[in-house]
């Protein structure tokens, strides 16, 4: 199918591309940037000015170039007026962290859940509250909120911009964005977690980089696929559910009904049961007295462990490794990607996980696309969500904003 890109969509991709330029460039002029983008200096000019006229670039002091000639004037992001918040919405309580353009954390703040009264009502007290504390910490600094989005672990509805479900808060059926839109005049979106992770990851990537796919793993699998700088989606407005492509079908129910599923093989859960169970057969393994650490996860004891090289925390890594890339062997085979990056908690099994899955994947996948494709580990680890929640704003600020 032949894919006809329209003038508007020409022109917000060339409008991305020539912000992030800039954003992540300190410096760059005019004729730096069409000669990085190939796009003709008129087009420059007229982006720039553009984004200019909105107030999110501004001009600085002429660079200083060798030879005679004019000097060329210097571009920069606006980050003193103008600033994001990005929040993470999970089980435990909310972080929000307000974000110059530049995508420099300036605040942070994080408050836990009631859970005994967790709940609709609680859950927009607590983000008002912190979107509040927020404004009030940078008001000296900036003057204008440009936008907020809340990453949530959760099945949404786009239309409605609604929460379906999400089983790790134990809500469905919730409308906490017309609860928050109401209160406030700045835009507010509200985006699956693992879609704003990707976000987060996908920066930190060449923006060519095409396909590239998201692996979120935790609880459950979580992944987003971005082709071409845009997330693919199915029929209905929703991701796809590489966590339940079955990979045994032999293998246990799953509670969307089918058997097997991917996330069945390789989850924080699953982690849990395999090295609970191998423990209680070999009590001279280092990890009992590692998890027995106040406030160390089970994956931090194990990757620990494999440090240490401990043959119990090996043996389970190894494990865990080749149902993972037993996986991914079939997400390369349908997706032909550029990129596989594994995120999510098991991702902190770190090296010895990334090794054993590329080893599965060398052996089985389709040879061409394995050739092509690289496997690798989040780079970006710290508030993941939230950095990834406050990119996903400004892409959605500067699309609304192109004429």
């Amino acid at each position: 199918m032949i894919q006809v890109v329209s003038q508007q969509q020409m022109k917000l991709s060339n409008t991305k591309s020539v912000f992030r330029l800039i954003q992540v460039n300190k410096n760059i002029s005019r004729i730096a940037i069409s000669k990085i983008t190939k796009l003709s200096p008129t087009t420059i000019s007229s982006i720039v000015d553009e984004l200019m006229s909105k107030g999110i670039v501004v001009e600085r002091l002429p660079l200083d170039n060798i030879g005679a000639g004019r000097k060329a004037i210097s571009l920069e992001i606006n980050d003193v007026k103008k600033y994001i918040i990005g929040m993470d919405l999970n089980q435990e309580g909310v972080t929000g962290t307000a974000f110059n353009l530049k995508m420099d954390p300036v605040f942070t703040i994080a408050e836990r859940f009631n859970k005994k009264t967790l709940e609709d009502v609680e859950i927009i007290r607590l983000l008002k509250s912190i979107i509040n504390k927020l404004m009030k910490a940078v008001k000296g600094d900036f003057n204008e909120l440009l936008g907020v989005c809340i990453g949530i672990p959760a099945l949404l509805d786009p239309v409605k911009q609604s929460i379906v479900i999400s089983t790790a808060l134990n809500i469905e059926n919730i409308d906490l964005y017309h609860s928050l839109q109401a209160e406030f005049d700045f835009p507010i979106f509200f985006e699956n977690e693992t879609l704003v992770a990707a976000t987060a990851e996908k920066e930190q990537y060449e923006k060519s980089t095409s396909p590239f796919i998201y692996l979120s793993i935790n609880e459950g699998l979580g992944a987003r696929v971005i082709i071409n700088d845009q997330f693919l989606q199915g029929a209905n407005g929703d991701s796809i559910e590489i966590g339940h492509m079955s990979v045994d079908l032999n293998g246990a129910q799953c509670s969307c009904g089918n058997r097997g599923c991917f996330e069945l093989l390789v989850s924080t859960n699953v982690l849990a049961v395999k090295t609970n169970k191998a423990m209680a057969n070999n009590t001279d393994s280092i990890l009992s007295e590692l998890m027995s650490k106040e406030g160390v996860s089970i994956e931090s004891a194990i990757a620990n462990a494999v440090l240490m090289n401990d043959p119990l925390a090996i043996q389970i890594v190894d494990e865990i490794a080749i149902d993972l890339g037993n996986g991914i062997v079939n997400v390369i085979n349908i997706f032909n990607p550029e990129m596989i990056v594994i995120g999510g908690r098991l991702s902190t099994l770190g090296d010895r996980l990334l090794l054993g899955v590329q080893k599965q994947a060398e052996k089985r996948a389709i040879k061409p696309f394995f050739e092509r494709c690289t496997i690798g580990l989040v780079k970006q680890r710290d508030n993941t969500i939230s950095r990834g929640a406050a990119i996903y704003t400004l892409n959605r600020v500067i699309e609304s904003q192109i004429n």
